[in-house]
């Protein structure tokens, strides 16, 4: 339990009168199954909160609100226990202010569920006071708390004095103000330092039973002014080390501190230099953080590898060095974009989430130019799986591709909350950091720059809308991005540049005509190369569907490609070479590979695997499988699978051949294709051979904006299916059929419901066949809660 008061001063900055404050409770988040979260959580396959322990639960009460000193009325909202209405009893003026006043009591959850939460003894109190919601000029932001898509909170200045017993070590947001607290901190600085160097690089101790608690208790403070949160973490096991970075621009100093178990100590001995180049280069890109401090704290964490709050960030497990230096990268890159700058992440999650993972990338880009960071992921196997030297760059892009190849694109500018947990991190972050990424190499470092820190600078500390970052860069850049914030941040629209020819000009130089395949028209960067060096690039744009032309000043050039360095989000990369070596000029030579693996544009790989089978009639078959199945996806896919059947003495097999469209309404993905497959049909050798030849369709119907929570597709099926007896040269049947079949699927939290409505067709000795086929049904979930004594048979 945490027994806590709260007084806060409210002052109306707006325009408007205001009779009411909306009020934040999160902690009632924990309370039961019927809150918003608990609802999120079951949706996205986390069943957690429906028989979660009593004493796992968390809640927030023992309020007592008034105003001015004087009680007024509290209402609780009707969907949301997580949300209150303080009324005013008289209107609050524009720049007027009161003073409100509450005790409370928070019930620490398990810290299994979310944020806020203990793990044993360790504390992580995040969101865990009444927050007023933020109103702007677009009104009230009252929202329950949610696990995906995050918060949007008032800047305030915070004087918060925390009582706890004496071995506490504390991370928080502020500056710490109690002289005896910040002597603690630097005997612990000390004793850590002569352990630290004990650590190996690959010694892992396992968690450690926390030691007792002090009897004797101690008050800290912290203050800190111009930020919308406060978090803080206790734990009793803490090591602890300081460093110190001077910021590029202003020349001020800022402490970093880095709290930690024994746990991964060997990761964390090396966290200081992380905190002090993630401080400096978002600095430097962005603008001077504004703060005295920057504190990473170890913690295990639900939600997530790692979180944000002002000043302060905690890290769930991490594995690696590398892994952990991104995620304290990324997680102190928040202080910008979701500290500093304030935006509303529920609403507009890639201003914080995606542009944070644009300069996450440029961070590791600048630090490791040549990082293998995906790769790495995959431990030893990753050449072994033909995913060898794949950046951490690489890694976003292929996670955009294969959202994108398989139609589940959605646009950057949606509520969080519509995303699935796994677009959340491809479109939210990857696509952002992506599309940002390309921004920057459009308009070039300097520009680039300029733009961001004036767009900081002109917002900090309010609250930024995508309306005011766009006016920002086009007033600075002198252009119009249309194509960028309308149809990259705000649809699906996918780039797709081909390189159709090159043509020689009179001077010796090369002129270089793109085919836009795409209804998009985006800048595109085409790069010269000549004997294996970049001797140019030029900056073009064309139309809808049309071509456009990229003009060489360079002689002896012998390779073009477009996007060389893989800065721009595009779908398919496969036809973006030319080369006067290669057959055709854009031919690129086939290469065989073993299983599977990436998809690297400059190759036309064949991926194959031994294959063996059998069946009643071949007996024992061994074959191979030939494909170019791989991520991201081809636009043509094929898999022939040729196998030597024992028991027919005679090759069997089976085949898949089709297209893959992406179209931009009505369905999201499209496959339009043939299956083929021969087999013997009698046993005992006798040769008689079936075979079969499937042309397909399958649509999968809607757009991809929000998420629903249903799904529906039809599919076109035909089948020509043949019988052949080889002794006597003699088609003994033939058979032409098929199917459509339409597929609807609702899943709701108490019931499932699946339709289907299939006909079936079939020719045979030249008669029509067919039978249709309607199937419903419906699943219902009920929760009976039943006291232990009592007995259902």
């Amino acid at each position: 339990m945490l027994h806590a008061f709260q007084e806060f001063e409210y002052i109306n900055n707006s325009p408007d009168e205001l009779s009411f404050i909306y009020i934040h409770l999160w902690p009632n988040a924990y309370a039961d199954n019927q809150s918003a979260m608990a609802k999120q959580q079951y949706r996205d396959g986390n069943k957690i909160m429906e028989d979660l322990a009593e004493k796992d639960k968390g809640f927030i009460d023992s309020l007592d609100f008034k105003v001015n000193g004087a009680k007024v009325e509290f209402l609780y909202n009707l969907s949301h226990r997580d949300i209150g209405k303080l009324i005013l009893k008289s209107p609050l003026k524009p720049g007027e202010k009161i003073t409100v006043s509450t005790p409370f009591r928070v019930k620490i959850p398990s810290g299994s569920i979310s944020r806020l939460g203990h793990v044993g003894e360790s504390f992580q109190i995040t969101q865990w006071y009444p927050k007023p919601a933020v109103y702007d000029k677009e009104g009230w932001h009252q929202m329950p708390y949610l696990t995906q898509g995050e918060f949007y909170s008032e800047f305030g200045s915070f004087d918060v004095s925390i009582t706890l017993p004496e071995n506490y070590v504390v991370g928080a947001t502020g500056d710490l103000q109690t002289e005896s607290e910040i002597e603690f901190l630097n005997k612990k600085v000390e004793e850590t330092k002569v352990e630290i160097d004990s650590f190996s690089n690959y010694q892992y101790i396992s968690s450690k039973p926390f030691p007792e608690s002090s009897s004797k208790m101690k008050t800290i403070r912290y203050t800190q002014s111009r930020v919308h949160d406060f978090g803080w973490f206790a734990d009793k096991r803490y090591m602890v080390l300081k460093g110190e970075v001077e910021l590029p621009h202003s020349k001020r100093k800022v402490t970093t501190w880095a709290m930690f178990t024994k746990q991964e100590a060997y990761l964390w001995k090396d966290a200081i230099e992380y905190l002090n180049d993630a401080t400096f280069w978002y600095s430097k890109w962005n603008g001077d953080y504004p703060y005295n401090q920057v504190t990473a704290v170890d913690g295990t964490i639900s939600a997530g590898g790692g979180m944000e709050y002002p000043n302060v960030t905690v890290i769930g497990g991490a594995g690696s060095a590398i892994s952990l230096e991104t995620v304290i990268v990324h997680e102190v890159g928040h202080n910008w974009f979701y500290g500093i700058l304030g935006s509303n992440e529920r609403v507009h999650p890639w201003m914080d989430e995606g542009i944070n993972t644009a300069n996450e990338i440029r961070y590791m880009e600048t630090k490791y130019p040549n990082n293998e960071q995906f790769s790495d992921n995959f431990g030893g196997v990753a050449n072994a799986i033909h995913l060898g030297g794949l950046s951490h760059h690489c890694g976003n892009h292929l996670t955009y591709q294969i959202s994108a190849g398989n139609g589940k694109d959605q646009p950057i500018e949606l509520h969080s909350n519509e995303y699935t947990p796994l677009n959340y991190g491809a479109i939210v972050y990857a696509k952002t950091g992506l599309v940002f990424s390309y921004l920057r190499d459009y308009l070039g470092d300097e520009l680039y720059d300029k733009c961001m820190s004036i767009y900081f600078e002109s917002w900090k500390f309010k609250h930024p809308q995508p309306t005011d970052i766009r006016a920002v860069f086009e007033k600075e850049t002198g252009k119009d991005l249309s194509w960028f914030f309308d149809d990259l941040v705000n649809s699906t629209k996918q780039i797709d540049y081909k390189i159709q020819r090159v043509k020689k000009n009179e001077t010796g130089s090369k002129t270089v005509v793109l085919a836009n395949k795409s209804d998009l028209i985006a800048p595109v960067r085409v790069d010269a190369f000549s004997k294996g060096k970049k001797v140019e690039s030029v900056w073009t744009s064309g139309g809808k569907f049309e071509d456009v032309e990229a003009v060489f000043t360079s002689k002896d050039i012998d390779k073009v490609v477009i996007d060389a360095e893989n800065k721009m989000p595009e779908k398919n990369k496969s036809n973006n070479t030319w080369e006067k070596s290669l057959l055709l000029n854009k031919t690129e030579p086939i290469n065989f590979e073993f299983m599977f693996g990436d998809n690297e544009k400059d190759k036309n790989t064949i991926w194959w695997t031994p294959m063996i089978g059998a069946n009643a009639y071949d007996n024992f078959m061994l074959g191979a499988v030939f494909h170019n199945y791989s991520v991201p996806k081809n636009k043509f896919e094929f898999m022939v699978a040729p196998l030597y059947s024992f028991g027919g003495n005679r090759l069997s097999g089976l085949a898949d051949l089709h297209f893959n469209f992406v179209p931009s309404k009505v369905f999201k993905k499209v496959e339009l294709g043939v299956k083929w497959q021969s087999f013997m049909e009698e046993p005992n050798g006798i040769n008689s051979t079936y075979y079969s030849t499937k042309p397909y369709l399958y649509m999968e119907i809607g757009n991809r904006g929000g998420r629903k929570n249903y799904k529906q597709h039809i599919e076109l099926q035909g089948a020509i299916n043949q019988s052949y007896d080889k002794d006597i040269d003699y088609l003994k049947e033939y058979h032409l059929g098929g199917i459509l079949d339409y597929h609807f699927e609702l899943k709701t939290r108490v019931y499932e419901l699946e339709a289907d409505y299939r006909i079936d067709y079939l020719t045979e000795n030249k008669k029509l066949y067919s039978n249709s086929n309607t199937s419903l049904a419906l699943k219902n979930t009920f929760t009976y809660k039943v006291k232990k004594e009592k007995k259902i048979e």
